[in-house]
């Protein structure tokens, strides 16, 4: 079969078929680059409906929608502060204003900083959630500028004439020192961002953030980043890291560029690994002397509760102890995350009741209804939070508000009360609500840069309880009464105390703080108002619930999330009168100096708004901002009638509403005919992506017959998707899509088709076509989807109408309704179905037929929005090595699917890496209506093959592949001496 490929590829038109190679490695690449560069790459949706503004400084450009107006002063002053701290520190500065874009579309806690060579910044705003995440003073604005801007100073400090192309041959960006420096320029050392991740990592022994284990890898990669930068400037000094920036290599003596490795190693002695060793030991000393004088897990001597997932979000107590609420994470393996009910009982009944974007806020309103919040989609498509209620009577979920960026919901005052935080442009506020009348009530008016979390009804004191985080950047614990609206500060100085629960008779309140740069769990006693510590353990605790004592017992517990391993979550029910172990901590100075080194110059941690900054102002204009993001070429030779030069460049505008990408080949001998190029534009101003392409190009490779054939297309076409709100659902996406089409198409190497009179011979033609469809998909993430997927499920319907318009010479309508799912079975083997109709009326080209292929008719799939079709998507039987063609088809496949190997572990020159290997026992059936054969049978033909197949995950230059050597015979001929069916083919492990 191998050997069959190789003589047909040579067959055809060689030069072609290289172009063609060629052309798909450089549009993977080009959608590598492009793809991802905006807001709407994170949250797959445009919004047209925004309309954005610019206002300049000296050394910035901050874009933003005019209903933001008044943020730009505030970003403006933070922006020109870092500006001035950053370029003296890192010995930087910049001949382009710096692009910043603000947006609040969407509730994600996040920003993004792009390293082309006009760098520029994506950022979410207006946030209430984004205090859970940090701890410190600085507000949102302040910590996020900072930190993305100073990735761009990284990105200049270390840029090279040769743009991204530097990154083909050097590492100049390590991603934990990337992080790590942002971090040491413009943030203190603290505990969500550095000590809480360092310390479990070094006290575990495993500091490989990439180790793929463990829930914690991403915050290790900043931690760890964070605390090699401290101890470097404090050892070597801040102009030595500016040195080391600074340095350069040169390739072939002429092209400039920056190397981490090298630069390390021709700048400190002994290189990256020398500093490792030291920076390593160094932090032994320090978090093993602590660990000496806190306590551990064992020091609990707690039953351990063991819950479904392999790591914890969250949990929560029903209020008659008999159910626990728990969201974990399956697997780093398997990410999914999952909401269960847990019987507390000898049973341990468990239930799964919901998975996907379901946030760590759970809680209860009464014995039969869990409260807790999602991630949806909310109006214009944004991706908001809203409160969800889960009825255990009915077994059903309901949302309780919409478009209303609503979290932290709890019981209220009665039973058919709820309340909830309400982000209000970036304010927080509580509301609560009546469940019957659903009447909404505003509990506090804030107003400003205040946030507030996890609200608590505490009856004794008739007040609500919050965790505020107020203008000035404290960060308390207050009552509110619920009579005069006064606020009381339950806790002074910079404790970050946060997310209160109720002991059983409500006299008290567990909570975290993280004072000891990890959480450990406190005690607040209403009465008396004394604070006391419940634990006081070394890689930190979290607080879940408060059960009251049984009645063989009388012991309350107090159920603790403790871990000293990053590989797994584990949960405690500890008696609520333990004697927590509290020494005075004492650590040699020359340690823990590192934790305190500060830069030279420093950002201040408020930085209040300069209108005066701004010297103009006016609306944005998204082609002005069209990036180059990278252009390559390099001489070409077929023969001695074709040779010449090929290139390609790739341009995108930072909010994603434009990106180009062209390339093509140019021959000097014959320019007319051997030249060819492409040129496609995505334009996503609009709801819909509208996608335009021009073409001259070798396409839609497929067998037909016994040959491999290409066709030289030369043509364009218009697009439009609309992703559709109405269909989405948790690891769920839908989209319904046109194409208007019109090209002239032109075989290559008709004589090869000529020979047998069965098979018609392909034509050239002009076509005018549109295309309409609609799928819907659902895969859950798992670590070998590409491979050996655990689920999944997909249904695509188009329809196909070619008709003799604008020249065009066919006329034709075609259907085609595909489907496939895939089930559970034994352990880990999997079932996968498909199933697939065609039919086709008119007079379609032959070549654009629908039957069964001989061979197999490669399947890849490259993300992003590649204008080209690249390769044909006839099926075909397995067992059976023969073209057939017809008006109708029925195909159906079916593989009963097992992992066989989990790695081949075989990497060839660093290019090629083969990974895991699955086995597949197999059978295809299809029928075709009018058919015709190569063999001359004709009428209704019906196949049904069947054999074994191993599948085998592969990379190929960077290029993900799944490639498969099989075994088939015709069904009624198993395990006869029947010739079988030996074949090798690239496929992906699902159609669509």
């Amino acid at each position: 079969m191998i050997n069959f490929l190789f003589y047909s590829f040579i067959k055809i038109r060689q030069k072609a078929l290289i172009k063609y190679v060629s052309l798909l490695f450089t549009f993977f690449l080009s959608s590598q680059l492009i793809y991802a560069q905006g807001f709407n790459s994170s949250n797959g949706r445009n919004h047209p409906e925004l309309k954005w503004q610019v206002a300049e400084t000296e050394h910035f450009k901050i874009m933003f929608p005019e209903r933001l107006r008044g943020i730009e002063d505030k970003a403006a002053s933070i922006a020109e502060e870092t500006y001035d701290v950053l370029s003296k520190n890192l010995e930087v500065t910049f001949d382009f204003k710096i692009r910043i874009y603000l947006s609040d579309e969407d509730e994600i806690n996040n920003g993004f900083a792009v390293p082309f060579n006009n760098a520029y910044t994506d950022i979410w705003v207006n946030l209430n959630d984004y205090s859970e995440i940090w701890t410190g003073q600085e507000k949102w604005l302040r910590k996020v500028v900072a930190h993305e801007l100073a990735h761009i100073f990284h990105f200049e400090a270390v840029k090279s004439p040769m743009g991204l192309f530097q990154y083909a041959i050097a590492n100049p960006l390590p991603s934990f020192w990337t992080e790590g420096l942002a971090q040491y320029e413009t943030e203190e050392w603290d505990s969500q961002r550095g000590d809480r991740w360092l310390r479990k990592a070094i006290f575990d022994d495993n500091l490989n953030y990439a180790s793929g284990q463990s829930m914690e890898d991403g915050r290790l990669r900043y931690a760890l980043g964070n605390a090699q930068l401290r101890y470097f400037a404090e050892q070597y000094g801040d102009s030595t890291l500016a040195d080391l920036l600074a340095h350069r290599d040169k390739l072939w003596g002429l092209f400039r560029y920056h190397d981490f490795g090298t630069a390390f190693e021709e700048t400190i002695e002994g290189g990256y690994s020398k500093f490792y060793d030291n920076w390593r030991k160094h932090k032994n000393v320090y978090y093993n002397t602590l660990a000496g004088q806190m306590e551990r897990t064992d020091s609990l001597n707690a039953d351990e509760l063991r819950f479904p997932g392999q790591f914890y979000y969250d949990a929560s107590i029903s209020p008659n102890d008999s159910v626990a609420a728990v969201l974990s994470l399956t697997s780093m393996s398997r990410p999914v995350k999952r909401l269960h009910l847990i019987t507390l009982d000898s049973t341990k009944t468990t239930n799964l009741i919901g998975e996907g974007a379901i946030n760590s806020d759970l809680s209860w309103s009464n014995e039969t209804q869990l409260l807790y919040s999602r991630l949806v989609r909310g109006k214009n498509s944004s991706l908001m939070n809203d409160v969800f209620l889960y009825n255990l009577k009915d077994e059903r979920e309901k949302q309780i508000t919409f478009n209303r960026r609503a979290k932290f919901p709890v019981a209220g005052q009665s039973d058919t009360q709820i309340a909830y935080i309400v982000n209000e442009d970036g304010t927080g506020n509580l509301f609560t609500m009546n469940l019957e009348t659903e009447q909404e009530t505003r509990v506090t008016n804030y107003s400003g840069d205040i946030q507030v979390l996890w609200p608590l009804w505490v009856e004794s004191q008739q007040s609500w309880l919050i965790h505020k985080f107020s203008e000035n950047g404290d960060r308390n614990l207050v009552l509110i009464s619920d009579n005069t609206g006064e606020e009381t500060v339950i806790d002074s100085g910079d404790l970050d105390n946060r997310k209160a629960l109720l002991s059983p008779d409500g006299t008290k309140i567990a909570y975290i703080s993280l004072r000891d740069e990890v959480p450990n769990v406190f005690i607040y006693d209403f009465e008396s108002r004394v604070e006391s510590r419940f634990t006081n353990l070394f890689t930190g605790g979290d607080v879940f619930g408060w059960l009251a004592g049984d009645d063989s017992t009388n012991t309350e517990h107090i159920i603790v999330g403790a871990s000293e391993s990053r590989n797994r979550d584990q949960l405690y029910m500890v008696p609520a009168d333990r004697k927590v172990y509290k020494p005075t901590v004492q650590l040699p100075e020359t340690y823990t100096t590192w934790k305190t080194h500060t830069p030279p110059s420093v950002i201040a941690s408020k930085v209040e708004p300069n209108p005066d900054l701004i010297t103009d102002r006016y609306r944005y204009k998204s082609l002005k901002n069209l990036t180059h993001v990278a252009s390559f070429g390099f001489p070409y030779y077929a023969d001695s009638e074709d040779w010449g030069f090929f290139a390609t460049t790739n341009w995108t505008e930072p909010l994603g509403k434009h990106s180009i990408t062209a390339g093509g080949w140019i021959s000097i001998p014959d320019l007319k005919n051997e030249s060819y190029g492409g040129f496609g534009y995505v334009n996503n101003q609009l709801y819909p992506t509208i996608a335009f392409s021009l073409y001259k190009l070798p396409e839609n490779g497929q067998f037909y017959g016994d040959e491999f054939l290409l066709e030289e297309y030369v043509g364009g076409d218009i697009s439009a998707t609309w992703p559709l709100d109405m269909f989405s659902a948790p690891y769920q996406s839908s989209q319904f899509s046109t194409k208007l089409r019109y090209y002239s198409t032109k075989p290559y190497g008709v004589s090869r088709f000529t020979g047998n009179t069965n098979v018609a011979t392909p034509q050239s033609a002009d076509v005018s076509d549109l295309q309409i469809s609609w799928q819907i998909t659902k895969q859950r993430p798992w670590k070998d989807n590409l491979l050996h997927p655990l689920d999944g499920t997909g249904l695509r319907v188009s329809v196909l109408r070619t008709e003799k318009v604008a020249g065009s010479e066919v006329s034709s309508f075609e259907t085609d309704i595909h489907a496939y799912a895939i089930l559970p079975s034994i352990g880990m083997h999997r079932l996968f179905i498909e199933g697939r109709y065609q039919q086709q009326w008119g007079n379609q080209l032959p070549q654009n037929y629908i039957g069964f292929s001989k061979y197999d008719n490669i399947d890849i799939d490259i993300p992003g929005n590649v204008p080209f079709q690249f390769f044909g998507s006839i099926n075909r039987v397995r067992g059976y090595k023969e073209f057939v063609a017809g008006n109708r088809v029925v195909f159906g496949s079916l593989e009963y699917r097992m992992p066989f190997i989990p790695s081949l572990e075989t990497e060839l020159l660093g290019l090629i890496s083969f990974g895991g290997v699955a086995f597949s026992l197999i059978s295809d059936v299809g029928m075709i209506w009018e058919a015709r054969s190569a063999t001359g049978e004709t009428g209704s033909i019906v196949r049904w093959g069947s054999g074994v197949e191993f599948k085998n995950q592969l990379s190929f230059f960077g290029l993900p592949l799944t490639h498969a050597v099989g075994f088939a015979q015709p069904t009624e001929k198993l395990f006869t001496e029947t010739a079988g069916d030996l074949y090798y083919r690239v496929k992906t492990t699902i159609p669509f």
